[in-house]
């Protein structure tokens, strides 16, 4: 995934992989010409989908260029207004998603959540995780994922995700790291994303990622962050059941959207006010 550089203010990564082109971050200075230059650069790249996170008080201008809303999250910034996910697709098919696992979804929804009673195994501790613990760290990742749609498997990448402000957290078993999470810190809205969950198989079925979570929020709570969101695999309903029994709200699935273990796939939204 490439940041493109050019005249755009805007954050607008080019994720090949995923065929899509990503606007993170909206600079309004961009606008109106930021249409015309995604379409370019869409065009250019093969992409099939345009996906841009937009501060809601600018959806009626993407509208109007039949930009779509697939999800969004509330007081996302620092004045408590939303930030809405808007696409556009050059593909029809990409638009169709997967409808078995939305019907898991909705089965899901339609239940009650229910708290994970385990305690964390006396065997295992938790802690955040630093530089050296980044050899460790990519072992897990490898052994998780067959492919990501961020260069987690790199050391440059991690150090300097880690300088940017992402928070990861890990489980030990002796000195062995067995599962990992992260919370990408966006300090100036007080909002985090809780992501990069990855718990070996050996140790699957143990509420890791729920202990994980916990821990993290707990942490963030400390630092008076506001909200937290996640954006998950549409096809991996373990992960969405742990967001959904953490209290957190679905606002909605970004179709076809992340090339993420092999392949592109629908991802669920959901969000938590601390």
């Amino acid at each position: 995934m490439n940041k493109t550089q050019a005249s755009m203010l805007s954050n607008i990564l080019e994720d090949k992989a995923s065929k899509r082109i990503y606007v993170t971050k909206l600079c309004t200075q961009d606008l109106p010409h930021i249409i015309e230059y995604l379409d370019d650069i869409s065009s250019k790249n093969g992409a099939t989908k345009i996906i841009v996170k937009v501060p809601t008080k600018y959806s009626p201008f993407f509208n109007q260029y039949n930009y779509q809303l697939e999800a969004y999250i509330p007081a996302y910034f620092a004045d408590q207004t939303d930030v809405l996910f808007m696409c556009k697709y050059t593909q029809k098919e990409r638009q169709q998603a997967e409808k078995h696992y939305l019907g898991l979804l909705q089965n899901m929804c339609n239940t009650l959540p229910s708290t994970c009673t385990k305690s964390l195994n006396q065997a295992l501790h938790l802690r955040e995780l630093c530089n050296t613990d980044i050899p460790n760290m990519i072992s897990v990742f490898k052994q998780v994922f067959e492919t990501y749609p961020f260069p987690i498997f790199e050391t440059d990448f991690l150090q300097q995700s880690m300088l940017d402000g992402t928070r990861y957290f890990g489980v030990f078993e002796a000195n062995k790291l067995v599962a990992i999470s992260s919370a990408e810190c966006d300090a100036e809205n007080k909002n985090a994303e809780m992501t990069d969950f990855a718990v070996l198989p050996s140790h699957r079925g143990m509420c890791l990622a729920s202990h994980l979570l916990i821990e993290m929020e707990h942490a963030l709570r400390k630092d008076k962050y506001v909200t937290v969101y996640t954006i998950a695999r549409l096809q991996c309903m373990p992960m969405n059941k742990t967001f959904y029994n953490a209290q957190y709200q679905y606002t909605g699935t970004l179709i076809q959207n992340t090339q993420i273990s092999g392949s592109i796939q629908s991802m669920n939204v959901w969000y938590k006010r601390l």
